[in-house]
């Protein structure tokens, strides 16, 4: 074998070896991802060790099976006589990949997606907050100046009838009476209703301000449920002051008194002798005006309380990681971050969570098909008749006694791994037809001549210095009786 060769056959077994050692990382990578997240999904306590173990062993064997298909799939088999094999093979990695994925979508959730996904969630949901307050204000304003309307329309009225009468019964002349009072208490009640709207108009720059300001301060990676209790306190009152608020339960009341078919048992207090009687005074333009401010307090909606999304909740984790699972699974819409208008929605930047475990057993699968030794072909028994009966027949005993370590019941053969000769290349054969017949197996993969034991020939490692050698487990009596039933002699 000469300098060149070697130096390649070196270098395809470093790179074979970098190979190996990137699957085990690897694999290890996706155990760890896989275990970690199946006990987040799960719930297991943290010192429910037993179940943690199970777990373990769970995990490890999905992931052995994966491994397993990966090297017994060769891609030549779908055509061959091991078609079905290879199907079967090809199906093992698929499901054992879908499992590891899912489970480590957790771990991975966590990693790539949960803090921008808590992050986009408060925003989106206090950003409501926000608009509702904005809308609040419009409201309030709407409401002030429909008020301050229907003020400066029932004092022109009262003032109109004092002069010239024609008032809500037209048969009453111009003077003061029920009807002009009835004018100035409308009047009365909406100015000041309108100043006091106007000042919760005002306080709610400061609410508006203050939801910006959480806006900006919420940590997806602080303490989110403390933060979660602040804000819900605050909305709490905002819903009091603005909302609930008894000054507009009071305004509604009055206006619906005051308003459409009820003007016609208004109750009027006269001021000369303060008796109270029932007035009807019927007023499309003032109903208008009042059923306008009715509305937007109706309108008005409380805020709910908000739930922001606690990565480190293992119940919520959960609900997410199900939620974008049952999303990909069933072919819902994904929608892009910017596209996103529901806090629930699953977007694209959720989805790479899920692209994360993929990748990594994807690279499992590609490193192994890489690093791959072509498939040994089965040895024909003809081969193996020529092999003993032809000019190496005579000599396979003396010659395979170098490489030979005869034990108790069982030998150990080492051949050679890179030396190029036709002896070589019998004895390879040899040792793969007996490992097909079930009479050997292969002991150790590669190991140094210095590490073989004393039982091989001590001439073995000066004759290949520096040299690599696979070592064969041969049954004994197998051997030999093979030997005498296929060598024949003088041939």
């Amino acid at each position: 074998m000469n300098e060149n060769s070697k130096k390649t056959n070196q270098r395809k077994r470093g790179d074979r070896l970098k190979l190996q050692a990137l699957i085990v990382i690897f694999s290890l990578i996706s155990f760890y991802t896989s275990y970690t997240g199946l006990v987040k999904l799960s719930g297991v306590s943290e010192y429910n060790f037993i179940l943690k173990g199970f777990i373990g062993v769970l995990i490890g064997g999905i992931q052995l099976a994966l491994v397993y298909s990966i090297s017994a799939f060769y891609f030549k088999d779908l055509f061959g006589k091991d078609w079905f094999k290879s199907i079967a093979v090809i199906s093992l990695y698929v499901i054992t990949m879908s499992f590891s994925v899912i489970f480590s979508f957790s771990y991975w959730y966590e990693e790539f997606s949960a803090e921008n996904y808590a992050k986009r969630s408060s925003d989106m949901q206090l950003m409501e907050v926000k608009k509702s307050l904005l809308n609040a204000k419009e409201s309030f304003s709407f409401m002030s100046s429909s008020l301050t309307k229907l003020s400066e329309y029932s004092t022109t009225a009262s003032n109109r009838e004092k002069r010239l009468g024609r008032t809500c019964d037209p048969r009453v002349g111009s003077g003061e009476g029920v009807y002009t009072w009835l004018r100035a208490d409308d009047a009365s009640f909406t100015k000041s209703y309108s100043t006091e709207v106007q000042k919760l108009q005002s306080k709610l720059d400061a609410e508006i301000a203050k939801v910006s300001r959480y806006i900006k301060e919420f940590d997806p990676n602080g303490d989110v449920v403390k933060f979660n209790q602040t804000v819900n306190d605050s909305i709490t009152l905002i819903n009091v002051k603005f909302f609930n608020n008894q000054i507009l339960k009071d305004l509604e009341s009055l206006l619906v008194e005051r308003s459409g078919q009820n003007r016609e048992h208004i109750l009027v207090t006269n001021r000369k002798t303060q008796r109270i009687s029932k007035q009807s005074c019927m007023d499309k333009d003032f109903t208008r005006g009042a059923t306008k401010v009715i509305k937007l307090i109706q309108n008005l909606k409380a805020i709910k309380s908000l739930e922001f999304f606690d990565k480190s909740d293992t119940q919520k984790l959960f609900g997410r990681t199900v939620l974008v699972l049952k999303t990909l699974v069933t072919l819902s819409e994904i929608k892009s971050v910017n596209e996103a208008t529901d806090p629930n929605d699953v977007t694209s930047d959720d989805v790479s969570a899920v692209l994360a475990g993929f990748v990594i057993d994807f690279l499992i699968l590609l490193i192994a098909i890489i690093g791959k030794e072509e498939k040994i072909e089965l040895i024909p028994h003809y081969v193996v008749q020529n092999i003993l009966n032809g000019e190496y027949a005579n000599e396979v005993l003396a010659k395979l006694k170098p490489y030979r370590a005869e034990m108790f019941s069982f030998d150990l053969i080492a051949i050679p791994s890179n030396i190029e000769s036709e002896e070589m290349d019998n004895m390879r054969q040899l040792m793969l037809y007996f490992q097909q017949q079930k009479m050997a197996k292969l002991y150790i993969n590669e190991v140094k001549g210095s590490r073989l034991s004393h039982y091989f020939n001590e001439g073995l490692q000066e004759s290949y210095p520096n040299e690599t050698f696979r070592v064969y487990k041969i049954d004994k009596k197998k051997f030999n009786d093979f030997l005498l039933q296929n060598i024949t002699q003088g041939a």
